[in-house]
């Protein structure tokens, strides 16, 4: 098969790693080669994180610029950051919560707006998929599954060549039990939005 290449990334805490993981063992567990990387910016609570999952017939867990199939971000800013490797033919799936640099807390940079950012990623990326994580997961009882809304939206976008159901099985062994109820559900919806556009956010 011809490899795909995929770029997570959002700010510790946010479940990147963890989300990359289960991408991954999901992947392996359906029969595919599979590499992955993990690049902390920061290992503080708030600093930039990024992995990528790579694939089918692949030598590298690295991704080129350009060459990502989808970019899936925690984090609008985030999102951005990661466009060097998008292309025209890039799917990237987008949280619309800002987590804002302490800079920006202290005032002293300023964060820019939503719309330029989404309008930054629809001129770079060939499809943007504008998700209310969040509020999505505050919806089925937990704040922190917000990663498992956007997952499901990755999924929802076939381009990842991993069944959703086998993506819900790894999620279970990996999520405590208190958890997996929101986590299954929050994955459900996600898949349904990518699969229905309903959430995506269309620019002039």
């Amino acid at each position: 098969m011809k490899g795909t290449s995929l770029v997570i990334g959002g700010v510790g805490g946010q479940g990147v790693i963890l989300t990359a993981r289960i991408l991954s063992e999901a992947a392996l567990a359906h029969g595919l080669k599979v590499q992955m990387s993990e690049v902390h910016g920061m290992s503080q609570r708030y600093g930039s994180v990024v992995s990528t999952v790579r694939m089918g017939s692949v030598q590298t867990s690295m991704v080129k610029k350009g060459e990502a199939d989808a970019i899936v971000g925690f984090e609008p800013l985030e999102s951005v950051r990661m466009l060097p490797y998008a292309s025209r033919k890039t799917i990237v799936v987008t949280a619309l919560t800002p987590i804002r640099p302490l800079l920006v807390v202290l005032g002293k940079e300023s964060y820019p707006s939503l719309e330029e950012l989404h309008r930054t990623l629809r001129e770079r990326a060939g499809r943007v998929l504008a998700i209310d994580a969040d509020r999505i997961a505050r919806s089925v009882g937990d704040p922190v599954v917000a990663n498992s809304v956007l997952l499901g939206a990755l999924l929802g976008t076939k381009v990842v060549p991993v069944p959703l159901e086998r993506v819900r099985r790894v999620l279970a062994e990996h999520v405590p039990g208190k958890l997996l109820a929101a986590n299954l559900e929050a994955l459900d919806i996600g898949y349904g939005i990518a699969v229905q556009d309903e959430y995506s956010i269309q620019f002039a």
